[in-house]
């Protein structure tokens, strides 16, 4: 849960990132620019403005060397819209979609949110929360395991005192009670993560008492069957 908690804080930071840049036309006018922004902003997120000179600015920056684009006369670059898209729509299949229905708009050129990137992140979270299911089970198992084979030998180091119980009429119920609530207890210790949000430390908690308790008392019953007979 631990590693799984940590991988998702990492994959929401990159989700982010995300965004959709939507390319216009030249001939785009301010009224028409502001209508579409009022539509994107309605249906798909947050847009932010990128005029030819700001992305001319930005691109030239990021070349760095002015050598390299002393033989560019004219700025080639197209103004822009950088969409921070809605939660909702961060996923591959809801950004292919959101992408064609922003590029059928008469204003838009082109329209571009790095969909390989995209789909490889949503590919690498769902294998992420395969492997945390697989894990879980493993350690569910274990922990069926250890208490099972524990209770089953602390029951039977006291095998003298649960057949006196028994023959005095002390029900399976009242004998497997106290070892039931040990096992409960140690499991509650054992399963204490403070470096865990509460919800989730609490999920785990309550995962593990409910494991520990099926665990606990089907190792009882059957012992208790086995020294009864």
């Amino acid at each position: 849960m631990l590693l799984d908690h940590n991988a998702r804080q990492a994959l929401n930071a990159i989700g982010d990132r995300r965004e959709m840049i939507v390319y216009l036309k030249d001939e785009v006018t301010d009224v028409q620019l502001a209508t579409l922004m009022d539509k994107v902003r309605q249906y798909f997120g947050e847009p932010t403005y990128v005029s030819r000179k700001q992305a001319w600015d930005e691109f030239s920056q990021q070349v760095g060397d002015p050598e390299l684009l002393s033989g560019v006369e004219d700025n080639p670059l197209p103004a822009s819209l950088r969409v921070r898209l809605k939660p909702e729509l961060l996923s591959f299949a809801a950004m292919e979609q959101a992408a064609k229905q922003v590029l059928a708009f008469p204003e838009v050129e082109d329209v571009r949110y790095g969909a390989e990137y995209v789909r490889r992140l949503d590919e690498f979270s769902s294998g992420l929360r395969a492997a945390t299911v697989a894990a879980g089970a493993l350690v569910a198992l274990a922990i069926v395991l250890v208490l099972y084979n524990t209770l089953r030998l602390t029951v039977l180091a006291r095998r003298q005192q649960v057949e006196v119980m028994l023959r005095l009429g002390a029900s399976d119920r009242f004998i497997a009670t106290p070892y039931l609530c040990e096992a409960l207890l140690q499991t509650t210790m054992a399963t204490g993560l403070t470096f865990l949000p509460w919800t989730w430390a609490l999920g785990f908690v309550g995962g593990a008492l409910f494991v520990a308790w099926m665990a606990s008392s089907a190792a009882l019953g059957r012992i208790l069957r086995v020294i009864g007979s």
